[in-house]
């Protein structure tokens, strides 16, 4: 089925001038961007500009010259796509900026942008979605149960200057928690620099505690060039408060944990293959999360982070590949470290998740009720149209 790769390789020898920069281009840049082009490319806007081909090439180098996973969660895809990549007319044609990478485990914080440069000098900003980092999956939960993660002024800061260096276009681009960032970003940035900004490519990325972003003069100043997309089985994509203007994606992949992996979703003719709406779990899953997170008190809501942070710290290990390798030291240090959470914490903690069970059970019944009465509807109009 085609993908991602086989839209590199059709397009090649087509530049940004014969076909403008689209949406297989930006998830073709959000998917290479998992690659760790910090080792390679500085973060400061001011030094020299980098050919996409040579960093590619030099990472590889770094790396051995093997197209190895980046973790557990994340295949060598975006090494081989981005070897690839770098030996097309189309994307050697492109140059780095920066790159800057910022990674704490106190605060979680797991963040990467890459700005990219078109030829013309319109730019792509790119932040990189979750990696295989345990800081970076408590950010992911610091993301549905806080306000936020210190990423989002990281981002905000470097698209400043990523705006004050570059004249031209923006297209701003993530995937998964990068989508999450790459709106917000559009949204909360400046007049100025929103006014230059063309697309905000959302690959399914998570969404907010709340839908105030959605209600802003900001939001709906962007929205004709919002970009919008998950696999047609979302899991991601469908957590926390979200917009509903995202278009379903034909994914290789039966379920939706699987489905998140950009090389699954179907592209054929540089486009993305559409399904009507995501199914019936991914509406589940929307619903049942939504509320409940929306259920979670201040109190709560500090005990999750509390006990998460303590839990994760006392692991001992980085990554969820030492995780895996180091699995009964970490799960041992991990169940020691909540016996030493004090009662109270402890017992806020399992308050909120307490209901969650029934919570599901109801999403469950709440989203069949929707698609029968839909159905019911759909026969009544079809009954009086032949009568």
């Amino acid at each position: 089925m085609p993908n991602s790769r086989d839209y590199i390789e059709e397009y090649r020898d087509i530049s940004f001038k014969e076909r403008p920069f689209g949406d297989a281009d930006a998830l073709a840049l959000c998917e290479v961007f998992y690659m760790p082009f910090e080792q390679v490319v500085t973060p400061s806007f001011d030094d020299e500009e980098k050919d996409f081909a040579d960093a590619a090439n030099k990472l590889f180098e770094i790396r051995d010259r093997k197209h190895k996973a980046l973790g557990l969660m994340i295949t060598n895809a975006a090494s081989v796509n981005m070897m690839i990549m770098a030996e097309t007319e189309r994307f050697s044609s492109l140059k780095f900026a920066a790159v800057e990478e910022v990674f704490s485990r106190d605060p979680a914080i797991q963040y990467a942008a890459g700005t990219f440069v078109l030829p013309g000098g319109d730019i792509a900003v790119v932040f990189r979605g979750t990696d295989d980092t345990i800081a970076g999956w408590v950010e992911d939960l610091d993301l549905c149960v806080r306000q936020g993660t210190p990423a989002y002024d990281l981002a905000m800061s470097h698209l400043e200057k990523a705006a004050a260096k570059y004249s031209g276009k923006i297209y701003i681009c993530g995937h998964s928690k990068g989508g999450n960032i790459a709106l917000r970003t559009a949204v909360k940035c400046s007049d100025e620099i929103r006014s230059r900004i063309v697309n905000v490519f959302n690959f399914d990325g998570p969404g907010y505690t709340n839908y105030h972003l959605f209600h802003t003069p900001a939001y709906a100043q962007i929205l004709p060039g919002y970009k919008h997309y998950v696999p047609s089985s979302s899991l991601i994509g469908m957590m926390l408060c979200h917009d509903y203007d995202y278009k379903a994606v034909k994914s290789s992949r039966l379920t939706g944990a699987f489905q998140h992996d950009m090389g699954t979703w179907q592209i054929f003719g540089g486009e993305f293959i559409f399904k009507d709406d995501v199914n019936f779990m991914a509406k589940i899953t929307d619903e049942w999360l939504g509320k409940l997170v929306a259920g979670l008190s201040p109190e709560t809501v500090r005990a999750v982070d509390a006990v998460a942070t303590a839990v994760t710290q006392a692991t001992g290990v980085v990554t969820l590949t030492e995780l895996s390798r180091h699995l009964k030291s970490a799960v041992s240090g991990a169940i020691s470290a909540y016996k030493a959470i004090d009662p109270e914490t402890k017992e806020s903690f399992k308050e909120a998740f307490s209901g969650a069970g029934k919570m599901l059970f109801d999403a469950a019944v709440s989203v069949r009720k929707r698609a029968s009465d839909f159905a019911a509807d759909i026969i009544s109009t079809k009954i009086l149209e032949n009568s």
